[in-house]
């Protein structure tokens, strides 16, 4: 089997993100041969902990590049030269955003869009794409792999979700998108102004909720590039009414590709291959209240579990 590579982003975390890949690696090292870790803006000893001799040497033959940012992006659009989503029309997109034509934040660097310098530097034909608060149990890459080599259209695997999100929950679900049914003007979705989703107009306001999860996805990626370039939209970007990987979902779909949730369709459990969020709460949440309050990073206990699982001692390095 070819090997793919993976795309992760770091963000003062480092030892959940080493967690990670030491979990990904028990289960999937053999598939794997470069792992690219994009870094927004860190203290210089995350990325100095990640280069550590000690740290590259457990995770050979795996290749590390390690990239920083131009500048922090966050959670929010980033906007890139030569690169106007398909909603906005060219006077519209100069009148509203006029003010970052004279500001660092237009543009910016097209690699400080997450996920997109693995996609346009790798040479593999798939990409994995995944969060820094992952724990893997089983092959995942080999399961989302086998979905995507059976049909040359497939451009992304990965869960379908966000319905948490999602005005159209109650009448829509992931079997039903994998089963081919769709709610009314989909991929758009009902906004918050909307009163009766059974008669939901998207003039009147609408999201768009729907996408597959980037938390632990595959891509195709001559597929991927080919959405990015023709669909102009990036796949780890924000835009409007759309989260991380949704707007890019409605392009691969407008373009005639394809997507698949595997578990669904396969009827398999996602806690079987991995867990999400192991911690007890999400990644983003330590940054911003998402409404339970900001959770705690526990740092040290995570250097426990690499110590106990692993039997590795993660290195200490210095704040300068």
């Amino acid at each position: 089997m070819k090997k793919i590579d993976v795309a992760i982003n770091s963000y003062k975390k480092p030892e959940s993100l080493i967690y990670t890949l030491m979990t990904l690696k028990k289960t999937s090292g053999d598939l794997i041969d470069t792992v690219y870790i994009n870094d927004d803006c860190s203290n210089p000893e995350v990325c100095a902990l990640y280069a550590h001799p000690a740290v590259q040497e457990y995770f050979k033959p795996w290749k590390l590049d390690i990239r920083v940012n131009t500048e922090n992006v966050g959670v929010r659009e980033v906007y890139v030269r030569n690169c106007r989503p398909t909603y906005e029309r060219t006077l519209g997109f100069i009148l509203s955003h006029w003010k970052r034509l004279y500001t660092k934040e237009f543009p910016h660097n097209r690699a400080d869009v997450r996920y997109q310098y693995a996609i346009d530097n790798t040479d593999k034909d798939y990409l994995m794409i995944m969060h820094d608060d992952v724990k893997y149990l089983k092959d995942t890459v080999s399961f989302y792999l086998k979905e995507l080599q059976e049909d040359a259209k497939m451009s992304i695997v990965g869960e379908l979700g966000q319905c948490w999100r999602c005005g159209f929950a109650k009448i829509c679900n992931p079997q039903k998108i994998m089963s081919g049914q769709r709610p009314p003007h989909w991929p758009l979705t009902p906004s918050a102004k909307t009163k009766d989703i059974n008669n939901f107009n998207p003039k009147e306001g609408f999201n768009r909720d729907c996408r597959i999860n980037e938390w632990v996805a595959m891509v195709n990626v001559k597929n991927a590039r080919d959405i990015t370039t023709r669909g102009q939209g990036f796949f780890g970007n924000m835009y409007k009414n759309a989260d991380i990987g949704a707007y890019w979902l409605c392009q691969l779909v407008a373009l005639g590709y394809k997507f698949c949730d595997p578990f669904v369709k396969n009827k398999k459990s996602v806690e079987e291959y991995y867990l999400h969020a192991w911690q007890g709460h999400s990644g983003h949440s330590v940054w911003v209240d998402q409404g339970n309050g900001k959770s705690k990073y526990n740092a040290q206990e995570i250097v426990d579990l690499i110590k106990q699982e692993f039997g590795f001692d993660l290195p200490k390095i210095q704040e300068k």
